[in-house]
């Protein structure tokens, strides 16, 4: 196999970004998104990210009903 079939990124690639405030953002989080990213690439961030979406409103929904028990 030459170099050029290698399945290897391109080492011209940049490095993930840097989050805006490092600090906002939990290790494991960035842990389990990066971990997603270098697993699954880009369509897998995508799919982690729909997922999340989805996880979120039904969080949002429970904090909301026991709020209106609370009332």
């Amino acid at each position: 196999m030459s170099s050029s079939d290698s399945i290897d990124a391109p080492s011209d690639l940049p490095p993930h970004p840097e989050p805006i405030a490092p600090t906002d953002i939990d290790p494991a989080i960035a842990a389990a998104v990066d971990g997603v990213g270098d697993r699954f690439g880009a369509l897998g961030l995508e799919q982690m990210i729909s997922y999340a979406q989805d996880a979120l409103a039904v969080a949002r929904k429970a904090l909301e009903e026991l709020a209106n028990e609370v009332d």
